[in-house]
C-alpha cells in the first residue's frame, strides 16, 4: 500500500470531487480513503499518522487518494471571512510536504459563480446558512475565497511545482467523465486500458431541503461537533433526508445584481488563473 498518499484531490468544494473520487475508485490500483474526505491535514492533524493510516487499511499495494475539499478552503481575505478563526485550515501544503514532498494533486475547477451559488445552497440545506445569497456573499468572503482558485493554488505552489497538479474543469468532467478519468489515470501513471468506468451512481447532488429538514440537519451538525454524532446514526439521517429533501426541485435563479457582483469580483482571478495554468476558461461566464 502506498502510504502516505501519493495523490490528493484537493477540491474545490461543490465542483464534483465526490463524483471524480467515485470514478477513480473503480480502478483496481486505486484506494480512495474510506470516508473519501478524511480531512487529516485540517481537522485531524493532531491524531497523527497512525490514525490517518486507518483510513486506507482495507487495501494493499494500492495508490491511496485523499479527496478532502477542506485542503483548498483557506481564508484568503483579511476580514469578512467567517472562517478566519479556523486555524486548522491554514498550513495544509506545508503539512503535506512534510510527509510526502513528491505528492501529486488534482484540482477540480468550476465556474466560480456557479460554485459559489452551489456552496451557498449546500450550507443552506444543512441548516448552517439563514441569510439571503446576496447578503451572505457580501458579508462572508468565505464563499468567495473558496472560489478564488488562483489564491488557493498560490499557497500550494510555495511547496510544490505546477507540474505536480492536474487541473480538471467541472464542466468537462460533467460532459466527458470517462475521458477525464482516463486523463487522471495517465497523470497518476497507471494503465487504464482494461478498466471499465461505471457512470450509473449519482453522487452528492444538489437538493432543496424544507425548513424541517434544515432544523434536523443543524441538529446533526451540532451533535457532530460536540462528539455525540453517534446519537443520530446514518439511517436516521437518511430517513430525514428522504422526507425533507427534494432532488427534483430546481433551486431559485440567482438575482442579476448578485451575478454582476460575482462576475466583477472574479474577473481578475480568472485572468490570473489562466496565465498561471495555461487553461482556457472561456466557457466560464464572461
Amino acid at each position: 500500500m502506498s502510504f502516505p498518499p501519493d495523490l490528493y484531490l484537493i477540491g474545490a468544494q461543490r465542483s464534483g470531487t465526490t463524483t471524480l473520487a467515485y470514478l477513480l475508485s473503480q480502478h483496481p490500483s486505486i484506494c480512495v480513503a474510506k470516508s473519501k474526505e478524511p480531512h487529516f491535514f485540517t481537522y485531524y492533524w493532531h491524531k497523527g499518522l497512525d490514525w490517518y493510516r486507518t483510513e486506507f487499511s482495507n487495501h494493499k499495494d494500492a495508490i491511496c487518494i485523499d479527496a478532502s475539499t477542506t485542503y483548498s478552503m483557506v481564508p484568503l481575505s483579511a476580514c469578512k471571512n467567517s472562517r478566519n478563526s479556523k486555524t486548522y485550515l491554514q498550513g495544509v501544503p506545508k503539512k503535506v510536504y512534510s510527509i510526502n514532498p513528491n505528492a501529486k494533486f488534482i484540482y477540480l475547477l468550476r465556474d466560480p459563480i456557479d460554485r459559489t451559488y452551489s456552496a451557498y445552497w449546500h450550507y443552506f440545506a444543512n441548516g448552517r446558512e439563514k441569510r439571503s445569497f446576496g447578503e451572505a456573499v457580501r458579508n462572508d468572503y468565505f464563499y468567495l475565497d473558496v472560489s478564488n482558485y488562483y489564491g488557493q493554488l498560490a499557497l500550494w505552489l510555495n511547496y510544490f511545482p505546477i507540474e505536480s497538479f492536474l487541473f480538471i474543469l467541472f464542466e468537462n468532467m460533467k460532459e466527458y467523465p470517462e475521458q477525464v478519468a482516463k486523463d487522471c489515470f495517465k497523470f497518476i501513471g497507471i494503465n487504464s486500458e482494461n478498466t471499465r468506468i461505471s457512470l450509473e451512481e449519482a453522487k452528492n447532488r444538489s437538493r432543496y431541503v424544507n425548513v424541517v429538514g434544515r432544523q434536523f440537519n443543524r441538529l446533526f451538525k451540532t451533535l457532530n461537533y460536540s462528539g455525540f454524532g453517534y446519537l443520530a446514526p446514518s439511517y436516521v439521517r437518511e430517513l430525514v433526508d428522504k422526507f425533507t429533501a427534494d432532488y427534483n426541485r430546481r433551486l431559485p435563479e440567482m438575482q442579476e445584481r448578485d451575478r454582476v457582483f460575482l462576475r466583477e469580483y472574479f474577473s481578475e482571478n480568472k485572468y490570473n488563473l489562466e496565465q498561471l495554468t495555461g487553461l482556457s476558461l472561456s466557457q466560464w461566464q464572461a
